[in-house]
């Protein structure tokens, strides 16, 4: 499990702003790792600048982030796709070709930049050297060819070592590449020129690759061939090189712009039975001498972490107020107040004469978390429940209206619904098969103090199974959108109120038994991803992803991190800071 600390964002932040400003697209976000332009994930990248060598010691990340900013200023991904071959072979020198180019034409002005991107080739070009790179025909000939691409366009020299390792392939391919080489290097400027080239190149290495097993009649032979020569690059075709979740998009298309749009999408997703459905309380389900045995646990969790409650009230209250005001108040500076004159005749001290307007922080905001209690986060409750608890209590003291809910199933693997499913006849596509459990661990109107014990029951061991994520999240953004505090109440600052729900999750949906009856395997995560781009639309909704796994981090416009390696004092403190960029 990778987590997402405090430090990662910020990096992470950072490196998408490299990126922006190279390629002068103010779309370009960097999340969980990946790069996002706008909602769209931005895949199909040359295999030096897959994001996995952000990870590795002998990447250069300035010139990683350098190139993909050029790629993304000077390369039109439209034609390019149009165009790339449709084996995994050409598709691979296509790109590789086309990356050369944009980091070839890099402008001159741009000194710093050039030296990146040419630093980090080579350090990628060491790299697959010394994993196997001189081992078998296949890792030469790439080596050959995109070492001889790069150095005839960009007028620079390889080191030595590589120079004498790829003297004798370059010198046997000349005589097929040398016209190619010098097509490319001509038409660089142009794309739509420099991609009939390409394509050419790509086509001959594809040949030559499936020359390789043409000659060998054996099976065996052939697959242990393969394996000796398979290349040494991850590497695959553009239609599956995609994030892990991407699939099934219509809002990848950039089509889709109006929540009505995703509102017809989520119509159509399917329910075999709702009549065991519940919204559950602690109190009314689990004895109280449990819940106040597990109320002990958290207390004495949470008096071991000294949490300086003044000054998370103060911070969070200036995030989530707006500063009203409140009437005047004595001041020794400001406007003269006029009914205190007399004062300065009956007294020789030194008098607050003067007034000045008084403002007081109230709410503008509420905040929902919204908790996976999937099996997976069974091992974590403690820690989750004294961390809700603290927040809670914070944000009641801050006079922020806020509630915590929980999502899970009643029953294991279809429970009663799949019953029902079998008795049926087992009809295809039932869509989701599984008893759905909502809990509601705190409501808006509930105080902290009144909540201590129903907070407590996350820590019931049996509530945690199986996950339905999209309709968790719509039921909770229903919940906080129809959340309308009274207009006179005097801890509102106005009837216009943002609603923030915090989400946190240590993976992708689960429920076997609606993956194992739909065909479609994808079908909770493509509902999730359609309820997230739902909630987007709406205009005070605002959805932050709180990755304690990172399977579904990426597709969250706003995160917030959690590391098992920061204090609890140092991850409320970095909250607050994650909270305000995002704002």
């Amino acid at each position: 499990m990778q987590l997402l600390s405090s430090e990662d964002l910020l990096l992470q932040e950072r490196y998408g702003a490299i990126v922006r400003s190279i390629s002068g697209d103010t779309r370009i976000q960097m999340r969980d790792w990946n790069f996002y332009c706008a909602d769209e994930f931005i895949g199909q990248l040359a295999p030096h600048l897959n994001p996995i060598h952000f990870f590795e010691s002998w990447s250069h990340h300035r010139g990683m982030l350098d190139g993909l900013g050029l790629r993304i200023a000077y390369s039109d991904p439209v034609l390019h796709r149009s165009i790339q071959p449709a084996d995994l072979m050409g598709s691979l020198v296509f790109e590789v070709l086309e990356q050369i180019r944009v980091e070839s034409i890099c402008p001159a002005s741009m000194i710093g930049t050039k030296q990146n991107i040419q630093q980090h080739f080579v350090a990628w070009l060491n790299e697959f050297m010394a994993k196997g790179g001189t081992e078998g025909s296949i890792n030469l000939l790439l080596l050959a060819i995109f070492g001889g691409t790069w150095s005839r366009l960009n007028n620079a020299a390889l080191p030595q070592l590589m120079q004498d390792t790829i003297e004798i392939p370059r010198a046997e391919l000349y005589q097929a590449t040398g016209i190619l080489l010098d097509k490319l290097k001509r038409n660089r400027f142009d794309q739509t020129k420099f991609v009939k080239p390409a394509l050419e190149m790509a086509q001959f290495v594809s040949n030559l690759v499936a020359k390789e097993y043409q000659d060998v009649p054996s099976i065996r032979i052939k697959r242990r061939n393969a394996s000796k020569n398979q290349f040494q690059i991850p590497w695959e075709f553009s239609d599956k090189q995609r994030h892990p979740i991407a699939g099934n998009s219509p809002f990848l298309t950039g089509i889709a712009q109006q929540s009505e749009i995703y509102e017809r999408a989520l119509s159509k997703y399917r329910i075999f039975d709702t009549a065991f459905d519940a919204e559950i309380k602690p109190l009314e389900t689990i004895r109280i001498a449990q819940l106040t045995a597990f109320r002990e646990e958290i207390d004495e969790k949470i008096d071991s972490w000294s949490i300086p409650w003044s000054r998370f009230i103060k911070t969070y209250t200036t995030l989530f107020s707006a500063p009203i005001k409140n009437g005047l108040e004595s001041s020794e500076e400001g406007l003269l107040n006029r009914k205190l004159l007399s004062r300065v005749v009956a007294s020789s001290s030194s008098l607050a004469i003067y007034q000045k307007e008084y403002v007081q922080p109230k709410p503008n905001s509420t905040v929902t978390f919204l908790i996976d209690c999937s099996g997976s986060m069974k091992e974590n409750r403690l820690t989750m429940a004294a961390w809700i608890d603290v927040m809670v209590k914070i944000l009641d003291k801050a006079n922020i209206p806020c509630e915590v809910l929980g999502y899970t199933t009643a029953s294991w693997q279809g429970g009663k619904c799949i019953k029902g499913w079998h008795a049926a006849g087992k009809p295809k596509n039932p869509g989701r098969l599984n008893e759905q459990a909502h809990w509601i661990f705190k409501d808006y109107k509930t105080s902290w103090r009144n909540s201590k014990l129903s907070i407590a029951g996350m820590l019931k061991p049996d509530i945690y199974k199986e996950s339905l994520d999209g309709e968790a999240l719509l039921w909770a953004a229903k919940r906080s959108l129809s959340y309308k505090p009274q207009s006179n109440a005097s801890n509102i600052a106005s009837d216009e109120v943002s609603h923030n729900i915090i989400l946190l999750s240590d993976g992708c949906p689960m429920d076997r038994a609606t993956q194992q009856a739909n065909e479609d395997e994808d079908y909770l995560m493509d509902h999730l991803k359609l309820a997230l781009k739902w909630t987007e639309k709406q205009p005070t909704l605002r959805v932050w992803g709180c990755g304690i796994g990172q399977e579904m981090r990426g597709f969250f416009m706003r995160q917030l991190s959690w590391s098992e390696s920061e204090t609890p004092v140092k991850l409320i403190a970095s909250w607050a800071k994650e909270l305000q960029k995002q704002l």
